[in-house]
Formats: structure tokens, sequence, C-alpha cells
């Protein structure tokens, strides 16, 4: 139940926050995190102004949960169905570290079990003190055959991306789907974003980090094996409704993801994965 320190507004939000002043503000529609502040009062996350708030859209920014497919890598609604659902609230909490918590659940209903016949639970749980989140979603398959998904946590940050780099991903293979999808080999220590980016990095098993002249970003993850950085330029964003033609000059996304190989979930069984994201001061 919620406590004294982080009530539940009515209009569907939750607000939960820190002892040390980290703020981290929720939706039901989707369990979807709209807002982190670290204690300086700093948004770190990014949310587009144009986003229409109905029932039936996804959240355009912050943190959208992907489950139970990524993308339109099969036959469902492109990125599935969790981040349009209604989840209920289990638990916010302060902890007896001063760190805030907040748990949320979902679980299979009609409407889902016509595209995705499978009985399922999800808990997405977060945390977050000081210019620290993390976010960890655990999947559990409640029924009596295995099913297959793939997800991703489709983190938006806040960024101003003609100073931003991203390091962290040299050596790996990745999927270009601006480049029609085509396997590629990462040689360059710095990625500098100078047009639409999206990209699949397989086998992710180090941190990534993302740097502009003020903050550094450090993006790592467990469970999760890949790790997607997209950014849709100019040309992408007129493309898309809910963004200004400017917005992708002010976030880059750097998500926790398991697409390559999916996910093969047994009855009874459970599977994990996480993103934390850790903030730090450049000068």
């Amino acid at each position: 139940m919620p406590t004294s320190e982080n009530p539940q507004p009515t209009n569907g939000f939750i607000i939960a926050t820190a002892a040390d002043g980290a703020q981290v503000k929720v939706s039901l529609h989707g369990a979807h995190v709209c807002s982190w502040q670290t204690p300086d009062g700093v948004e770190r996350l990014f949310m587009s102004p144009l986003n229409s708030w109905r029932s039936d859209s996804a959240i355009r920014g912050g943190i959208p949960v992907i489950f139970p497919q990524f993308a339109s890598e099969g036959p469902l609604p492109k990125h599935g169905f969790a981040r349009v659902s209604l989840w209920t609230l289990w638990e916010t909490s302060r902890q007896i570290d001063g760190s805030g918590l907040i748990r949320l659940g979902l679980s299979d209903v009609e409407e889902t079990r016509r595209i995705f016949p499978h009985a399922f639970s999800l808990e997405l749980r977060i945390e977050f003190s000081g210019k620290t989140l993390n976010i960890n979603l655990k999947v559990t398959n409640n029924g009596d055959q295995s099913f297959d998904f793939t997800c991703a946590l489709h983190t938006y940050l806040n960024t101003q991306l003609a100073e931003a780099a991203i390091y962290g991903l040299a050596g790996y293979e990745y999927r270009d789907s601006v480049d029609g999808r085509r396997i590629k080999h990462a040689d360059q220590e710095l990625l500098h974003i100078h047009e639409e980016v999206d990209r699949v990095y397989f086998a992710v098993d180090k941190p990534i980090t993302l740097s502009d002249h003020k903050h550094s970003m450090i993006a790592s993850q467990a469970g999760f094996v890949d790790a997607v950085v997209w950014n849709p330029w100019e040309n992408g964003c007129a493309k898309i409704a809910d963004l200004k033609l400017d917005s992708y000059q002010h976030f880059v996304c750097v998500e926790a993801a398991t697409v390559r190989h999916p996910v093969t979930l047994e009855p009874q069984a459970s599977w994990s994965g996480s993103q934390n994201l850790e903030c730090l001061s450049i000068g």
C-alpha cells in the first residue's frame, strides 16, 4: 500500500520520493516511468510534449515496457501490449536505506489471451536514490505450456544530441535497421549520432555510457542480452505524430533488450532482466 511519504494520486500516476529528494513519476498506463529527477532537480528522462495520454495509445518518452514482442519482430502489435495495458500498483514505499521503491504488476486477461494465448504475470520493480535508478522486469509463466517472448526497457535518456557521444559498444556485432537489417561490426570507440540510428547490439555484457558536456549516464544491464540504440533524426520525427520536429535533438534511446534470441519460458518458471542507470556530473 502507498505510504504517507509516497501517496498515490487519483490521476493514474504514482509519485514517489526518496529520502534524499530523488523523485520518480510512474503511470499505471503501461507501468510507464514518465519522470526521473535526481536530488539536484535535473530531469534525466525525455518526455514528448505531444503525448495524447489516451488509454489506447503508448506514451512517448520515459521508459516504456516492451512485452511480449519487440518492435515488429513477430505477429503481435508493435512492441506488444504491456506498454498500453493498465497495471496494478502493488507497493510504493521508502526503504530502510532511504531509497524509493515502486512495484507494479500485470497479468493475462481475456483481451491479451486473444493475441497471446498464455497465462503470465509481470512485475516491474523500480528502485531509486541519489543519481541511480534501477528497473527490474520479471516475467512468470503461470500456464502449463512454454511460451516465447522478446522484451525491452525502451529508455529515452535526456541529452543534448549535438554534444553527446556513446561509449562502450566497440567490438559488438549489431543489426542496422536503417541499412536493411544488415549485420555489422562496431569498430568505433565513440558513437556520435549525425543521422537516423536504429541498431540492436548483440550479447552486450558491459556498461554503455552516454556523455554530453555536463553529464554522463552509465547504463548497465543484467538478464537482458542485447542493447538497442535509437534516434529517429529529423526525417523520423516528421513521421511520428507525437514527436516534435526537433525532438530528436533532445534524447537518445539506450535500451536494455532481448531481441535476437527470444526467451523460452517453461511452465511455472520465471525470467527477469534489469537496467541500472547512474548519472555522473562532469567537471
